[in-house]
């Protein structure tokens, strides 16, 4: 069995090119991709985190894209310094 069942690969993508996309391979947490994914980050030497919202789910579950929307003052709970949240909190 491939060592990625149960994982899907998240896409962070960043508008107008401001950074180079990244990706990072990731639980399946629930039926369908996560709306929104938090990584933890640092701003100006401060805990911070990076939000990125779903554009991009075609290729479920194997893979989903995330757009940056931005970067909050905070931490995260989880020790692996990302959060899967299922519906948006907006």
């Amino acid at each position: 069995m491939d060592d990625s069942s149960g994982t899907f690969v998240a896409v962070f993508l960043y508008p107008d090119d401001s950074a180079e996309g990244v990706s990072r391979r990731l639980p399946i947490v629930g039926a369908g991709p996560p709306a929104v994914i938090r990584a933890a980050s640092a701003f100006e030497g401060a805990a911070a985190v990076d939000v990125f919202r779903l554009v991009d789910a075609s290729a479920w579950p194997e893979a989903a894209a995330y757009l940056y929307e931005g970067t909050v003052p905070g931490t995260l709970a989880d020790d692996d310094g990302v959060e899967q949240v299922s519906t948006p909190d907006d």
